[in-house]
């Protein structure tokens, strides 16, 4: 595992906005994004982020993160309507 490191003036933390807090938001964000860029798939998030499929499909469409299956079926969707566009036309 990478460890990074965030240069932040430690001044900003107290307890109404907790590092620890921060530390959990940033790392979920990061692996939503590393989802995003196809660096990391949805079950390997899933074991990363510890959570449910129904929670990471939550945090994928709150941060604009189309699922696999979604993808999928709107390829699909447009390749039968692709289809039955030329057969029209024959």
């Amino acid at each position: 595992m990478i460890d990074l490191k965030l240069d932040i003036p430690a001044d900003i933390f107290d307890g109404e906005f907790p590092l620890a807090a921060f530390n959990d938001r940033m790392r979920e964000v990061a692996i939503l994004e590393l989802v995003r860029s196809k660096r990391v798939h949805e079950h390997e998030a899933l074991e990363l982020l510890g959570i449910e499929r129904r929670e990471l499909l939550a945090k994928m469409k709150e941060h604009g993160i189309v699922p696999t299956e979604n993808a999928f079926e709107a390829i699909k969707g447009e390749l039968e309507k692709a289809i039955k566009t030329r057969a029209t036309k024959k």
